[in-house]
């Protein structure tokens, strides 16, 4: 296996407009084309490209029926041929110097196992609505993941095949967190993650509410998952949902972080919406919790 080949894994759910911007960036990529190759997965079998669809010439696109981003990471990461796995997202943009910046990294630091890197979210417009001033705050804290406990998102990670083979798969019987789940099962393993401000995708920040309302719902279902001595009857489920119902005011001093910018209008805004959002999440999660079935949706 050629230690300097890369397979970058990209999942996809009915969404050939974004994906066909993020291969575009990928074929401008500065790293040799011949030392990486793109696999797409399509978890939407019945949803084909339109006609005239380009692929790059080291990019090959395969299906994969179960649902589920996760499920669809396994599917690349079992037919791919490098010995480090890049994942991003669809929607997301990969600066050119994106895999050189993060490979030439891994080759200096061997005992690093992951690369968390930047995710940079962009705008409609100069003029941010509620949703994207939210966004603004709370969406893909890579650098904070990795200081806080050790994780990262799949919009933007680097690893090595080795690491699957160490630890496991992604869970795919999870719709959301199924990345969360297996960072800390690679921190467990001493699989070692770094941030990397150079190793940079661009993401859509979220423009609509109901985006925010879908992906809350993604949450609380993928942390019911998550949760321990609930068998759906029990008083303590009950009692775990009143306490995910608290005010979420440990995020203020996040607001006021991240959002040094914001009027104090719009960070009361943004904590509304946490708390708004925080409510939606913990109903799911009990919803979950007592026997529905999670949603990607």
């Amino acid at each position: 296996m050629n230690k300097a080949f890369i397979s970058v894994i990209i999942p996809t759910y009915n969404d050939w407009d974004c994906l066909s911007l993020c291969l575009e960036a990928l074929s401008k990529q500065s790293y040799p084309k011949e030392l990486f190759e793109i696999i797409v997965i399509n978890n939407m079998p019945g949803s084909k490209p339109p006609e005239n669809y380009k692929l790059p010439d080291n990019c090959i696109l395969i299906d994969e029926n179960k649902p589920g981003s996760y499920a669809s990471r396994n599917a690349g990461i079992r037919i791919s041929k490098g010995k480090i796995m890049a994942f991003t997202d669809a929607d997301c943009i990969p600066d050119k110097d994106w895999i050189k910046n993060a490979r030439t990294y891994m080759l200096a630091h061997p005992n690093i196992g992951r690369i968390a890197g930047k995710i940079e979210l962009f705008y409609r417009s100069s003029k941010l609505v509620n949703v994207e001033l939210y966004e603004k705050v709370y969406a893909f804290n890579q650098e904070l993941y990795v200081k806080n406990d050790a994780t990262a998102v799949t919009a933007n990670l680097f690893t090595y095949r080795s690491s699957f083979d160490k630890v496991g798969f992604f869970d795919e019987n999870l719709m959301s967190g199924g990345d969360y789940e297996w960072s800390v099962r690679a921190q467990k393993g001493g699989i070692l993650i770094r941030y990397l401000d150079n190793a940079t995708v661009k993401h859509p920040a979220r423009y609509h509410l109901g985006e925010l309302l879908k992906k809350a719902k993604r949450v609380g279902g993928g942390q019911a998952k998550f949760s321990r001595g609930g068998d759906g009857k029990s008083i303590k489920l009950i009692s775990r949902f009143i306490y995910d119902l608290r005010p979420p005011i440990k995020s203020i001093k996040l607001i006021n972080s991240r959002g040094k910018d914001l009027t104090l209008s719009q960070k009361i805004t943004v904590f509304r919406l946490r708390y708004y959002l925080s409510i939606v999440t913990a109903y799911e999660k009990f919803l979950v919790s007592k026997g529905k079935k999670a949603s990607r949706a």
